[in-house]
C-alpha cells in the first residue's frame, strides 16, 4: 500500500495555492489547514447570477455564463457540504432559481441552457437538434437526481407534495434505465448514488435504488488499472470516500486505484484531467484544463485523507 509522502504533498498544496481558482484555494485552506467558510461562500458568490442559477464556468467544461441547472447543482451542493443553512441568500436564490426552471410537462431540468453553443464548451454538451437530450437520457438522471436529492435535504423551501411527485418520478426514471445507459464515464452512476446517500431522503425511497445502483456499480466500475488513464468508471469515481454505499463492494480496486492516483500526480503537484475538447477551443481548453487541475488535485487530496493514504 503507497502513501502520499510529504514532498508530494507540498507540490500539491503549492499548485493549489498558486494556480488553482479562488474556490479550490479557499475548498483547500477549509479542509486542509483550518481556512475560513466566509472564504468559500466569497468565492462562490462571483459564480452565482441574478436568476439565482450558477454559471461562468463553475463548471470549467461549460464556459457560458448564464445559470445552468447543472452548474447550480454542484454550487447546492457545496453548500450542503458546508452545512450552510436554507435561510442562507446563496442557498435560497439557487432553490429559486431551480423551482423557476423545472419543466413541469417533463418533470426534469434541462442540463445546460440553449445559449450554450454559443460559448467555448466541450464537445458532449453541445446541442444540435435535440442532441444534448439524446446524450443525456432525456434528463432523467442527470441534473434530476443530484438535485431532487438537494431539495430533499432544502425541504423547507419547496412544496412538500411536488417533491415527493419529482422524487418519485426520479427513482422510477432510475430504476427503469438498462446497465449500459449507466456505463461510459460513470457520471450517470454518480448522480443516482448522489441521490441514495441523501440523508434525508424517505427511507422507502432509498431502499428502492440501493439495491439495484450496487449491482450496476459492481457490474460496470473499471476493475483494469490499465485503462484509468481514460475517461471510465473508475472505483474512486464511483466511491471516492470510504462512506459511499458502494465502497464496500470495490475494497481491493479502491485500493489499487488509491495507488494508481498516487502514481498519477504530475512533477508539478496537479492531477490531469483524463479527456479534452479534442479540436474545438483550443484556447478556451487550456483555460479549462488548468481550472480542472484545481479541482482533480483538491479531490486527490480529499480521497487520499478519507482513505488513510496521506502520511503523517
Amino acid at each position: 500500500m503507497k502513501l502520499f509522502g510529504s514532498d508530494a504533498y507540498t507540490r500539491a498544496r503549492n499548485f493549489l495555492k498558486t494556480r488553482a481558482r479562488p474556490l479550490e484555494r479557499a475548498l483547500f485552506e477549509y479542509r486542509f489547514e483550518d481556512g475560513a467558510e466566509t472564504a468559500i461562500l466569497a468565492a462562490l458568490t462571483v459564480f452565482q447570477n441574478e436568476d439565482g442559477g450558477f454559471g461562468h464556468a463553475l463548471e470549467p467544461d461549460v464556459r457560458t455564463p448564464a445559470s445552468s441547472a447543472l452548474a447550480t447543482g454542484m454550487a447546492l451542493n457545496l453548500l450542503k457540504v458546508l452545512g450552510t443553512p436554507y435561510t442562507h441568500p446563496l442557498v435560497t436564490r439557487a432553490v429559486g432559481y431551480l423551482t423557476n426552471t423545472f419543466n413541469y410537462t417533463q418533470k426534469v431540468w434541462r442540463v445546460v441552457p440553449p445559449g450554450t453553443n454559443d460559448f467555448p464548451h466541450a464537445p458532449w454538451w453541445h446541442d444540435e437538434e435535440g442532441t444534448l437530450a439524446q446524450t443525456f437520457d432525456n434528463f432523467l438522471v442527470i441534473p434530476r437526481a443530484q438535485i431532487v436529492g438537494l431539495l430533499h435535504h432544502y425541504a423547507e423551501l419547496v412544496d412538500t407534495a411536488w417533491l415527493a411527485e419529482v422524487t418519485e418520478a426520479t427513482v422510477s426514471g432510475i430504476l427503469t434505465l438498462e446497465s449500459d445507459a449507466f456505463g461510459g464515464g460513470g457520471d450517470t452512476l454518480v448522480y443516482a448514488l448522489s441521490l441514495a446517500e441523501t440523508e434525508t431522503l424517505p427511507e422507502a425511497y432509498r431502499a428502492r435504488l440501493l439495491p439495484r445502483l450496487r449491482e450496476v456499480a459492481a457490474a460496470i466500475v473499471s476493475r483494469d488499472p490499465a485503462g484509468w488513464d481514460s475517461y471510465v468508471p473508475t472505483p474512486l469515481k464511483i466511491a471516492p470516500l470510504p462512506t459511499s454505499p458502494v465502497a464496500d463492494l470495490l475494497d481491493e480496486d479502491l485500493q489499487r486505484n488509491l495507488d494508481y492516483l498516487i502514481e498519477k500526480q504530475t512533477a508539478n503537484g496537479f492531477w490531469e484531467p483524463s479527456w479534452s475538447w479534442g479540436d474545438t477551443f483550443p484556447e478556451a481548453w487550456q483555460q479549462a484544463r488548468e481550472e480542472w487541475r484545481g479541482v482533480l488535485t483538491l479531490d486527490a487530496l480529499t480521497s487520499l485523507r478519507a482513505f488513510g493514504r496521506l502520511e503523517t
